[in-house]
């Protein structure tokens, strides 16, 4: 009797540890809340950019990595955008640069700081300036 209660128990332990499973494949971070910055609109006056930032990472186990450093994403992520003009902000083919540079700019920082590079995409979900 006991041994079969025994065999019970290693089998749902067994069963709930394979549910936890990490699963294989990229993951989506949405970075939150949206990150809001300031850009060189034209003469002396700002314009603002407010964006949401989607992340693609390599694999769900770099998730705790990424979180992590949050602020300092949101840093890299906050001065690229300020770094741009008002025709670089509406452009199309620019915002689509900015986000393969955005991408380049985080894994460098992470390489630094962790010897990873987890990033494999970087997505404007929302991008609204004024």
């Amino acid at each position: 009797m006991f041994r079969l209660l025994a065999l019970c128990v290693l089998f749902t332990v067994g069963s709930l540890q394979a549910e936890e499973a990490v699963p294989e494949g990229p993951l989506y971070y949405t970075i939150e809340p949206d990150i809001i910055t300031n850009y060189q609109n034209s003469g002396q006056s700002l314009g603002y950019v407010r964006v949401t930032v989607d992340l693609m990472l390599e694999s769900a186990d770099q998730m705790p990595l990424v979180e992590l450093h949050i602020p300092l994403l949101r840093d890299a992520i906050n001065n690229l955008l300020a770094e741009q003009n008002r025709q670089e902000i509406r452009s199309l083919a620019v915002r689509n640069e900015l986000a393969q540079l955005g991408r380049e700019r985080l894994n460098d920082l992470l390489l630094k700081e962790t010897g990873e590079t987890p990033i494999r995409r970087l997505m404007f979900t929302k991008f609204l300036y004024q």
